[in-house]
């Protein structure tokens, strides 16, 4: 391992040659292209593929830590301060000034990424969703009431009827901003303008990406629809909205070249500011939920923005977010210290394909293409060989086989692992699609070093060409920011193989078995080796409210499965799929909790997971990479919060033969549904699980009262027990002040 150690001092050494390096150094890689470093064409790219060939915009809206005067080192670069979140500013950068800015001793990191690409009736039922709306078992319904959901989407409909209250009299989107609204002047938003009253929330229609996009609207529709009349009721269905439209890769269509860059991850953590900012104004609880994400990046693109998410967040204020849904993709190659090699063939999405390395010492890439007779053409390029280079960075232009291939491969420091150094890489093919008729492997070679490779885009497969490489797993998928440790991570399970759409046809799903992972659902652990997906909840063939605005332009597709009529316009409904809709569901549930404590933090969330989630598949420890904790209980999560469920004695069941009332104050009327066959004895439990009141209730009865006079106002349980098994059973009930 000495020699292991000396390598990485090295490394280290060589990538900080150059004043200029030592700048570049502070800068997450997608900074680093911005500022003219590494800018060749797909190292580094960000996911929005339409952005690297435009011209450099004036400014970045990037996360900035500075140890010192902060506002001097604005005011000196012509910077202006969005947010403060400790020694972190969400800051607009000059994109002309970064280099020279990251040369400030007091700055130590600039980081951005580019913005995110995006990924009812039944799973209401297996979340135990309909149990709280109801009040089943429990002192009160709970429906979101007092409660503040945020969304942070794309494509929103704000007229539909889903998002007023259940009888149509009252609006429940308070605050909407649209990051691409063109009405910016007198604006106080970074982008874009905001909407803060409900007349202008409904002139306003729908966000200036919804005649493109239906993603929002239907995310929210499960997250807080009332269902306007249909089984299709969301979670959290009289909780309070604010929602935001940020931007994501399909929508640069609507972003002036030179805007580009203000639309990063920084951005989305204002939209999630927005939403906290709001219910701290009217004393609310707050979840938030994001639908979208991006490939994580070994925190070289994020390390600001997990902290900034850490500050954000706390009691009552919650974010949850979606895991992806590649998980059916190989996206993980491990080759350990004392392994010769391991390799992948690769498939490009489109003509290209990118990828991501972690190493602690020197390896060799074996790339080989193959003819039609499987024979293969090969060259190598050793890592310190790219370290060597002057900006860390080859680029190479290669015949093999008559196809020309452009190879691209960039060194640079591990942020959060000293003793390791990042490698990122390109395969182009200048022929026509990358692997799909002609054969493309990668190898990791090097007995000495262990190397850790992970897809970016592109896929990694097999091939007949030669069998031997077949290394890849189907792990290390989850997206950013659910990879985030202070972010609730949602994956998706099955329960609809099929559904019948509004023409009367029946539509499939390719995932048949029932209460089982989806086979999208994106796989932990992260990049650097924590255990996500936190949960799981239902997220294939969801149905939802659509966006009607978009349908004005394009026909209805097969997924739509009804409509409804409100106001004189046609709102179609529509079945979704993917960890985007099982997302909104638990920040949903998140909310009902929220509603029963306003207080829960992310660490409160994830100890109820772990007490009272679901677990479907026993065989499997937990928490782990494909479920978290298992599939959201709400309704045990609830009963766990209200301080039932650790009762000893208590049953989770109500008693079907037997009703309860309070009449005023003291009296606590039970009714049975036929005479009693036997004696009942009646206990009544504080929710610390002290006995408070014990009583025997004769046989024979219809109804019985019991004094609860002397009980002070609280919750407590109700505990039947008969030999009558509709006797048998448990209730909540609360007892109010005079």
């Amino acid at each position: 391992m000495k020699r292991v150690s000396l390598f990485i001092l090295l490394m280290i050494a060589t990538l900080s040659a150059m004043a200029q390096q030592e700048a570049f150094k502070k800068m997450s890689p997608m900074v680093r292209m911005v500022a003219g470093c590494g800018a060749n064409d797909g190292v580094r790219k960000p996911n929005k593929a339409k952005v690297a060939n435009q011209e450099p915009p004036p400014s970045l809206c990037a996360f900035v830590r500075i140890k010192g005067d902060a506002n001097d080192v604005f005011s000196r670069y012509g910077c202006r301060c969005l947010a403060t979140f400790g020694d972190i500013c969400i800051a607009d950068i000059p994109t002309d000034k970064l280099t020279d800015m990251a040369s400030e001793r007091s700055v130590e990191r600039i980081e951005a990424s580019m913005s995110r690409t995006v990924h009812l009736e039944k799973s209401a039922g297996v979340i135990g969703a309909d149990k709280v709306h109801s009040g089943t078992a429990l002192p009160q319904a709970f429906t979101g009431d007092g409660v503040v959901v945020g969304i942070v989407d794309i494509g929103f409909d704000l007229t539909n009827p889903n998002f007023y209250n259940e009888d149509q009299s009252r609006y429940r989107i308070m605050r909407f901003w649209d990051m691409l609204s063109t009405d910016t002047i007198g604006s106080d938003k970074y982008v874009g303008a905001d909407y803060t009253t409900e007349e202008e929330i409904l002139a306003y229609q729908h966000s200036r990406d919804g005649v493109e996009w239906v993603h929002g609207t239907s995310t929210l529709g499960i997250l807080a629809g009332t269902g306007y009349g249909t089984p299709y009721r969301g979670i959290a269905y009289e909780s309070e909205i604010v929602a935001t439209s940020n931007a994501v890769t399909g929508d640069t269509i609507f972003i002036r070249k030179e805007d580009l860059y203000k639309y990063t991850s920084a951005t989305d953590a204002l939209g999630f500011k927005y939403a906290f900012d709001y219910a701290e104004s009217q004393g609310k609880p707050c979840v938030v939920s994001f639908s979208e994400g991006s490939h994580q990046a070994l925190d070289t693109d994020e390390q600001l923005n997990n902290e900034v998410l850490r500050q954000m967040t706390g009691p009552g204020r919650i974010i949850v977010a979606a895991a992806g849904n590649e998980g059916h993709y190989r996206g993980y190659i491990h080759k350990p210290v004392g392994v010769e090699g391991l390799g992948t063939f690769i498939q490009g999405e489109g003509d290209k394909a990118l990828f991501r390395a972690s190493t602690d010492g020197d390896f060799t890439i074996h790339f080989s293409a193959y003819d039609s007779s499987k024979n293969a053409v090969s060259l190598d390029y050793r890592f310190s060989d790219i370290l060597a280079d002057a900006d860390s960075l080859i680029t190479d232009t290669v015949m093999l086989h008559e196809r020309q291939y452009v190879i691209a491969l960039g060194a640079y420091p591990n942020v959060f692992q000293e003793d390791r150094v990042m490698l990122d890489g390109m395969v182009k093919s200048l022929d026509g699609p990358l692997g799909k008729e002609h054969p493309f492997s990668m190898q990791l070679m090097g007995l000495e070093s262990d190397v850790e490779m992970f897809r970016i885009s592109g896929y990694f497969n097999s091939s007949s060409a030669n069998p031997s490489l077949n290394d890849a797993e189907k792990t290390h998928s989850i997206n950013l920011p659910g990879s985030a440790p202070a972010v609730i991570c949602v994956g998706a399970t099955t329960y609809c193989p099929s559904y019948v759409n509004y023409l009367g046809e029946v539509q499939n799903n390719v995932d048949q078995e029932e209460g089982v992972v989806a086979y999208y659902s994106s796989r932990g652990p992260t990049f650097e080796g924590r255990t996500k997906p936190d949960v799981m909840a239902p997220g294939s063939n969801i149905i939802t409210t659509s966006n009607s605005f978009m349908y004005d332009y394009y026909p209805y597709p097969k997924a739509v499965t009804g409509m409804s009529e409100f106001n004189g316009r046609t709102y179609p409904w529509q079945a979704s799929t993917g960890t985007s809709f099982s997302t909104p569901m638990v920040a949903g549930c998140i909310a009902l909790w929220l509603q029963a404590n306003p207080e829960l933090t992310t660490d409160d969330i994830i100890t109820l997971f772990s007490e009272t989630c679901n677990k479907l598949d026993p065989s499997l420890s937990y928490p782990n990479n494909v479920y978290g904790y298992g599939e959201i209980d709400v309704y045990r999560g609830l009963l766990r919060i209200l301080g039932i469920d650790g009762i000893e004695g208590i049953s989770h069941e109500q008693p079907s033969g037997v009703t309860f009332a309070l009449e005023g104050r003291s009296l606590l009327r039970l009714g049975f549904a036929q005479l009693s066959a036997a004696p009942v004895q009646l206990r009544i439990y504080s929710t610390a699980g002290s006995l408070i009141l014990a009583e025997r209730l004769p046989s024979g009865q219809m109804s019985s009262e019991v004094n609860v006079s002397s009980l002070p106002a609280g919750v407590y349980a109700v505990q039947l027990t008969s030999s009558d098994s509709q006797v048998n059973g448990s209730t909540l009930i609360r007892i109010v002040e005079r």
